[in-house]
C-alpha cells in the first residue's frame, strides 16, 4: 500500500516539475494533483487510526502513583490554589511551573529532611524548566518573588507537600536555598 502511494507521490511530483516549466500550467496542475492526492490520504487515515488525533489526553489508571488534580493552599499561602496536570503545576496566583524528572529522594536524606517526612518515604525531586523554548521560567511568588528552579513533591493520602528551592545549584548541593515549604489538601490521586 505505501509503495503505491510513493509511485504515485513520485509520478506526480514528476508532473508538477515538467508543468514547472509552464508557469500557467502550474496551478492546473497543483490543483489536479490535490484532488487526486485527497482522497487517498482519507482512506490512508480510515486504514490507519494511529495517525488521527487524540481526542483527550490518556487518563491515569487507577491506582497510580501519578500525581493529578486539584488541591486547594493553606491560608495565606503565596500562588493559591494548585492543579497538577503531570509535570505541570498550576497555581492560583502565580506562574505555573513545567517540570522535569532528577532524582527520588527518601525522607531520611537531608535534602528534603524539612519536609518532615517519613525516612523511608520517596520524595520525588524535579527540576523546574521553562514553559517553551522562547519563554524564560517566571518569577514567582513561591520563591519570595525569585525565579525558583527545583521542587521536591511528594503526597500522601489527601495531602501534597511540595518544597521549592530558588534557581542554582542542585536541591543537595551547597549553597541551595529553600523557598519554601507547602502543604496542599485536595482531591487529586
Amino acid at each position: 500500500m505505501l509503495k503505491k502511494l510513493a509511485a504515485l507521490l513520485g509520478v506526480l511530483c514528476l508532473v508538477l516539475l515538467v508543468m514547472a516549466f509552464d508557469e500557467g500550467q502550474v496551478k492546473r496542475g497543483v490543483d489536479v494533483m490535490r484532488t487526486k492526492i485527497e482522497p487517498a490520504v482519507e482512506r490512508l487515515r480510515d486504514r490507519a487510526p494511529i495517525l488521527r488525533p487524540a481526542s483527550s489526553p490518556p487518563a491515569v489508571a487507577p491506582g497510580s502513583r501519578a500525581i493529578v488534580g486539584a488541591f486547594a493552599a493553606p491560608a495565606g499561602a503565596p500562588g493559591g490554589d494548585l492543579d497538577v496536570d503531570g509535570a505541570v503545576l498550576r497555581f492560583e496566583g502565580a506562574p505555573a511551573l513545567r517540570t522535569r524528572p532528577h532524582r527520588i529522594a527518601f525522607g531520611r536524606e537531608p535534602v528534603v529532611r524539612g519536609m518532615g517526612r517519613a525516612a523511608d518515604r520517596q520524595i520525588e525531586l524535579r527540576e523546574i524548566v521553562p514553559p517553551d523554548a522562547r519563554t524564560p521560567v517566571a518569577a514567582s511568588p513561591l520563591c519570595d518573588g525569585g525565579k525558583p528552579g527545583w521542587l521536591a513533591v511528594v503526597r500522601e493520602g489527601g495531602t501534597l507537600h511540595l518544597q521549592i528551592w530558588a534557581a542554582g545549584p542542585v536541591p543537595d548541593a551547597p549553597g541551595a536555598v529553600v523557598c519554601g515549604r507547602f502543604a496542599y489538601r485536595g482531591v487529586g490521586r
